[in-house]
């Protein structure tokens, strides 16, 4: 059993990555203290082959118990695009100078992604940019419409966290700082705003 109470992101995900490496076949269980780094190992090893159950303790703390090998089932390939892209959204705005207009343009910037080619394979959201996948409802909507397009959207769970936002996620998946570097590391072209 890994104890991660009182660590932060990626701190729960890379000791259990650490642990999954040493695992063929068999469970391996953790204990964090937040819904944020619940999230984050329950995705991870989720995105990684592993059958997740999660439970939440008497205290607050919630066990997450990864089975690997066991699982049988027949992953379905999904269409390659041409290019993986990845947009890095770091701000609610494009650019500093004038809020209002970048929150405008940002706007504007993410409800044309639809349209350019090819899609981008992922968009993650972190630092304040994560209140367009929360609190900004108009945002929110038009990030579903890429999402059901195909387009993978994370969103910055140590963001969300800090935020108090983690139970307000209206499109997307929580994600960790593992995760979010493999994309951008993975990715052909990053596209940061």
């Amino acid at each position: 059993m890994i104890d991660a109470r009182g660590m932060a992101c990626p701190q729960p995900v890379l000791l259990m990555k650490a642990e999954l490496d040493k695992t063929t076949e068999g469970v391996v269980s953790i204990t964090v203290d937040n819904k944020g780094s619940c999230i984050n190992v329950k995705n991870f090893c989720e995105a990684n082959g592993c059958t997740v159950s999660v439970k939440e303790l008497a205290d607050g703390c919630f066990q997450i118990d990864a089975a690997k090998g066991y699982d049988c089932a027949i992953v379905e390939k999904q269409p390659e695009s041409a290019a993986n892209v990845v947009v890095f959204v770091t701000g609610e705005c494009v650019g500093n100078e004038e809020p209002e207009l970048g929150k405008m343009l940002m706007k504007g910037f993410i409800g044309n992604l639809k349209h350019v080619s090819p899609l981008p394979k992922t968009v993650i959201f972190v630092n304040n940019s994560v209140r367009m996948v929360t609190l900004n409802l108009e945002v929110a909507e038009t990030v579903k419409e890429l999402e059901a397009l195909g387009v993978e959207v994370l969103a910055c769970g140590a963001c969300l966290n800090y935020f108090n936002l983690v139970d307000e996620l209206k499109v997307g998946k929580v994600s960790d700082a593992l995760t979010v570097a493999n994309k951008l590391f993975g990715a052909d072209k990053v596209i940061r705003l």
